[in-house]
């Protein structure tokens, strides 16, 4: 309820206060105090029900009390409940954003914050803009505009998309955008792509790198199945390949060269997949929006998926499991 303070019952005129029991019309959204509610039997704010809108809060920015005084975001515009501990819309911590009230004092590092907004995004020391090789970690978007344009979408949206660790992600996307620098490293996806992908929601990719993987794996499964007993017809095809001559030798190495190329490959595109495929996402839940607030669309879509995850990591097991127990029913070995 914490929205509501700090604005005023339609039928008493009152302030909300943090004390006061509200209750809230469940078709337009007005609160009223529950004795005013009661009194009056109904809601009494016609004008939204006729027009079918919804109701918004309208703050106080005077000087008063701070129980009472909207919060608006320095960095972003937002205007904030009284009393909010972060940013609704771009997180930025308490401490950090300022009431209407204090706004003649908004002098950062001798520009005037409510002339230029991005001055808050500036180095203190030597009056270097943070971005694009800065991050401010106070900030969920890194210090960077939530409305600014990156390939189609704003940063906004793709922080929303991202969810976790955007103080990553966001910098290298804007790098992206702006230097065209295409490659980066991503260890994750270097080591285990199918992994990484799969948590990021990337499964045709994370198939990819799967499949990518069992098959540079086959000579290596070839040898261990020539050194094994108990697997049937399969130990009986591995037997009937020379796995000492120089061709097949030569098939591993083009297995080793298979599994190394794809590991350095996925790893220096990952984050550039992962772009590509927010920047997609995020145009599509656009696109079919009909001016509907999307966000919480955008959540939905993005971030990661442990789902995906646990399923990739039992396919990833999963023939490292059915060689195991094929030792220990030999029948299997002859489907």
């Amino acid at each position: 309820m914490s929205e509501y303070i700090g604005t005023r019952c339609i039928v008493c005129s009152e302030k909300f206060t943090s004390e006061d029991d509200i209750v809230v019309c469940p078709e337009c959204g007005t609160p009223y105090h529950r004795d005013c509610y009661n009194k009056e039997g109904k809601c009494v704010n016609d004008a939204l029900h006729k027009s079918g809108g919804s109701w918004k809060p309208a703050y106080d920015t005077g000087s008063g009390n701070a129980e009472y005084t909207a919060v608006v975001c320095r960095h972003c515009g937002n205007v904030n409940p009284p009393l909010t501990l972060f940013c609704k819309r771009c997180g930025m911590p308490s401490e950090n954003i300022r009431c209407e009230s204090d706004k003649a004092a908004q002098i950062f590092n001798g520009v005037d914050i409510n002339e230029n907004p991005d001055a808050y995004n500036q180095n203190m020391n030597g009056n270097t803009a943070f971005n694009p090789y800065f991050i401010n970690f106070s900030d969920p978007l890194c210090g960077f505009n939530p409305d600014e344009d990156v390939d189609g979408v704003k940063m906004a949206d793709l922080g929303d998309f991202v969810g976790s660790n955007t103080h990553y992600y966001l910098p290298i996307f804007k790098r992206m955008k702006e230097i065209e620098r295409v490659y980066s490293l991503n260890f994750c996806a270097m080591l285990f792509p199918e992994l990484y992908f799969s948590y990021r929601k990337m499964p045709l990719i994370a198939l990819a790198a799967w499949i990518g993987r069992i098959i540079s794996q086959i000579p290596q499964v070839i040898v261990m199945l020539t050194q094994v007993e108990g697997m049937g017809a399969l130990s009986e095809m591995a037997a009937s390949i020379d796995v000492t001559s120089n061709a097949f030798r030569g098939v591993i190495m083009i297995g080793y060269a298979i599994f190394y190329s794809l590991m350095f490959i996925l790893g220096f595109n990952a984050n550039r997949f992962y772009f590509r495929s927010a920047v997609k996402k995020i145009k599509k839940v656009k696109a079919v929006s009909d001016g509907r607030d999307t966000r919480g669309e955008i959540v939905r879509k993005g971030g990661t998926s442990a789902l995906l995850l646990v399923l990739f990591i039992l396919l990833m097991v999963m023939p490292y499991g059915i060689f195991y127990f094929m030792q220990f029913v030999p029948a299997l070995g002859m489907l």
